[in-house]
């Protein structure tokens, strides 16, 4: 359960703010907010930290990949204007641009959610044993990072999942707050569905590894 006080119970103070930032990423006329959708992916940031040291350089992926992004958002409002301007530009190739940026941004959140995913719905498995973080996070990259990771990426990825925290430790760091990761898969999962859609309607999803 999660961190009680008194009668209140307390949702984890990493997954609490980024669970809340999820609910208004959209604009009245239903269109994903570039301040509020980058603002929501700053408090993903956390959840890294949580994981432990050998995670740092992804985080320093994802946080390269918003400060790319945020370098637009005065400009653009909109998050996917944002896109349409280097499309317009004929730029959206530009392995340092924001097209690029999202694409990767995406595919790390994705990585996050299917980690808590798991997490939450792997408790015990049906040999009644407990399915050990790392395998979860493996899990969670061979089916969002590994397709796109070359040699080098994979192997480097290999190295860091030998070094995740036991699952009781990383939940116990989230104030045992199962609903507060549910509610974060809630709230990102279909911001990143609409995310991935819009990179494949306009030919941004590549393949290539890197």
């Amino acid at each position: 359960a999660p961190l009680v006080r008194g009668s209140a119970v307390a949702m984890s103070a990493v997954l609490a703010p980024l669970a809340a930032a999820l609910v208004s990423i959209d604009s009245e006329a239903g269109e994903i907010r570039t301040d509020k959708f980058l603002a929501a992916c700053r408090l993903v940031l956390p959840v890294f930290d949580k994981l432990g040291v050998a995670f740092s350089a992804a985080k320093s992926d994802v946080r390269g990949n918003i400060e790319r992004l945020e370098k637009r958002r005065a400009k653009h409002a909109l998050l996917f204007d944002v896109c349409k301007e280097e499309i317009a530009d004929d730029t959206q190739g530009n392995d340092v641009g924001c097209c690029k940026g999202l694409l990767w941004l995406k595919r790390f959140l994705e990585f996050v959610v299917a980690l808590l995913e798991g997490v939450v719905s792997c408790d015990v498995d049906e040999s009644g044993n407990s399915a050990s973080l790392k395998t979860i996070a493996q899990s969670a990259y061979e089916k969002t990072l590994a397709p796109y990771h070359g040699w080098l990426a994979s192997a480097a990825f290999a190295v860091v999942m030998q070094f995740p925290p036991t699952k009781h430790s990383f939940i116990r760091s989230l104030d045992n707050d199962h609903e507060g990761m549910k509610k974060v898969v809630r709230g990102l999962k279909p911001a990143l569905a609409r995310v991935h859609e819009f990179l494949c309607e306009n030919d941004l999803n590549d393949p290539a590894k890197v």
